[in-house]
């Protein structure tokens, strides 16, 4: 009589049990025989490349790390990286490259710190742009004609993306758009700020899993005119800087839950006569804060921090950067923080389209050559299996899969 293999009532259906084909004894216990929730906290905790060879060993793994609630746990550990997109040069029409850096990696110039996903990674066809990123999610922007704008979220991760349905209101025309998170209602929106020749502030909303579009107005406020180069998203907010004289306050912000627009304090030292110079202002996100910088006439510039947000008092003077060589002229928009490396370095974009490493022990510049793709566009981004379409709830946008390595 033939005895029956013992196999654990816990074991995924579908994944082979370890113990009969290592030929392991009675002490041996297969990782299939695992709790369902101390599986997923393993798998949450690897990186995403292992987590891709993990999706291939039975369905029962690929269902659990495609579940929105592990993403949201594999997001909430994952390193923060970013999002590279190469340009092209001259005349060249071929399919341009996506890159995925990790920026937690001991060298970010080596193999193993970037991954390069194939070419047809889901993007569309023609003239578009990255607008940002959130929480693994890519928003673009693709021009059909000045008045047809689509907007596609997509993760190139899982393969899946979403294209928005076409705003009612026809022939208008948008300074900027933004995508974003709020984490007091859980919502994802789009915002498109409308160019109006009254200068009055207005913005389109949509919000993904209600299926339209809404608008709100700012008043006289102006609106920001480029987002997707300064992405100064925190505490549930979107940031910018107003540049307008009659207007006394510096920073601006949107509160995507209760879409309200209110001023935020600006560094102590600021006053009415630093109105002239907005232009050479800058905002973004550095380790989770708001930070705040000029583009200086002398041999140095400041990055303020708030540590607390919402306090003026918290503003504080984090790094100073100085110019390396008396021949160097800092113009607009040469450098622009992106991230703090391990080792204390300040990881900037450079507007060459290079990346760049500010050491403020030696205050030294280094430029890095990315392995496998060089001028390029960066984006901050932290990878995510969160399928876009697990956020529209079946509303009027469309959807699709593509295939992503």
């Amino acid at each position: 009589m033939k005895r029956r293999n013992h196999v654990s009532p816990t074991r995924p259906r579908g994944c082979r049990d370890d113990a009969q084909t290592r030929g392991g004894g009675d002490d041996f216990r297969p990782i299939s025989a695992l709790p369902i929730q101390n599986l997923v906290d393993i798998l949450s905790r690897l990186p995403f490349k292992t987590i891709f060879s993990c999706m291939c060993v039975c369905k029962k793994w690929k269902d659990l790390i495609l579940d929105p609630e592990f993403a949201k746990l594999h997001h909430a550990r994952a390193p923060a990286s970013l999002i590279l997109r190469s340009r092209r040069h001259g005349r060249r029409r071929g399919p341009r490259s996506l890159c995925l850096l990790d920026l937690e990696a001991s060298d970010i110039c080596s193999p193993d710190a970037a991954v390069k996903f194939s070419p047809d990674f889901g993007f569309p066809s023609g003239n578009f742009e990255i607008v940002n990123t959130c929480n693994g999610l890519i928003c673009i922007r693709h021009f059909h004609s000045p008045n047809d704008i689509r907007i596609t979220i997509l993760n190139p991760l899982v393969g899946d993306s979403i294209t928005l349905p076409l705003t009612k209101k026809k022939h208008r025309s948008y300074v900027s758009s933004w995508f974003g998170h709020s984490p007091e209602t859980d919502e994802y929106k789009v915002i498109q700020f409308v160019q109006q020749p009254s200068r009055l502030m207005e913005a389109e909303i949509y919000t993904l899993g209600k299926g339209t579009w809404t608008s709100i107005h700012g008043g006289t406020l102006p609106p920001p005119v480029d987002l997707r180069c300064h992405d100064a998203f925190v505490d549930g907010c979107l940031h910018w800087i107003v540049n307008d004289p009659s207007i006394s306050e510096f920073i601006y912000c949107l509160e995507i839950g209760r879409e309200l627009f209110q001023p935020v304090p600006a560094p102590p030292h600021l006053g009415p006569d630093d109105k002239n110079r907005a232009e050479d202002m800058v905002l973004g996100v550095l380790a989770g804060r708001l930070y705040f910088f000029e583009y200086p006439l002398g041999d140095h510039f400041d990055i303020w921090v708030m540590k607390q947000y919402g306090v003026q008092d918290s503003w504080t003077k984090e790094f100073i950067l100085r110019n390396p060589s008396t021949d160097l002229i800092w113009y607009r928009d040469l450098y622009r923080p992106l991230s703090l490396l391990r080792n204390g370095e300040i990881l900037m974009a450079h507007k060459s389209k290079a990346m760049v490493s500010y050491n403020p022990e030696d205050r030294s510049f280094r430029f890095l050559k990315i392995y496998g793709i060089q001028n390029f566009e960066a984006n901050p981004y932290v990878p995510s299996f969160l399928s876009p379409r697990n956020i529209v709830n079946g509303d009027n946008t469309s959807s699709s899969n593509i295939q992503s390595r």
